[in-house]
Formats: structure tokens, C-alpha cells, sequence
């Protein structure tokens, strides 16, 4: 997250089972701030530069889901052979047949998830 009122507002849903604020293009202030690296990591920041650091928050074993068009798949994989990560990486394309459906089920059921969005989109 990038400060502390929207990782409040991550946690007052309890969509994530874990939130940390951390300069994601710094890798090494991700390890720093991730004390238990985790089993999944979704990438959707938009600016380039995360990927270093979503590898180094992910455990051995763990996936990271990159879905984010700043993403240099090229660092993603380069970097996590550098580092010697045991990690799967996915990216996102965008589409997926039923896609739009899904995401309005979520909206209508998952209160956390309206928390997050009718700030962002009703006047």
C-alpha cells in the first residue's frame, strides 16, 4: 500500500490477510517491511520497477500474479533467477470469458470489496 489511510482501509475490509506500506519499486524496503513472505502475491501497481520486490515478498513455492502493463516480464523472470526465487509467475491478460459478470457478483456480495470502491466512484 502506498500509505497509511488506504492500508486502513485494506484492513477494515479484511479482504487481505496481511497489509504493508512499502515503496514497491524498492525491493529491498518490501523484504524489509513483509515480515512472513507470502504464499501469493498480485502485482498491480502502475509504475515499472515491482517486480524485484513482489518476488523477494513471496515465499519459495508461491506465486506472484503480475496484472499490471508496467510490468517488464523480462526483470520479473531475470530477477527472480538472480535472486534464486522458487516462485510461479502469472501474468494477467485482462480478459476472461465471464469476466465482468464475476466482478459485479463480488461488488454485490462482498462488502469489503464495496467498501473499497464506492469512495473511489460515488459523488
Amino acid at each position: 500500500m502506498r500509505d497509511e489511510r488506504e492500508a486502513a482501509a485494506l484492513r477494515a475490509t479484511g479482504l487481505a490477510d496481511r497489509v504493508v506500506i512499502a515503496d514497491a519499486t524498492d525491493p529491498l524496503a518490501v523484504a524489509a517491511a513483509v515480515d512472513t513472505p507470502a504464499d501469493v502475491t498480485v502485482v498491480c501497481v502502475d509504475v515499472p520497477g515491482a517486480e524485484h520486490g513482489a518476488v523477494l515478498a513471496t515465499a519459495d513455492g508461491g506465486t506472484v500474479v503480475f496484472f499490471s502493463m508496467a510490468t517488464s516480464f523480462s526483470a520479473a523472470a531475470l530477477g527472480a533467477e538472480g535472486m534464486a526465487a522458487d516462485v510461479t509467475m502469472l501474468v494477467g491478460n485482462g480478459y476472461t470469458p465471464g469476466h465482468a459478470a464475476l466482478a459485479l457478483d463480488l461488488y454485490r456480495r462482498v462488502p469489503g470489496v464495496r467498501s473499497l470502491i464506492d469512495p473511489r466512484v460515488r459523488a
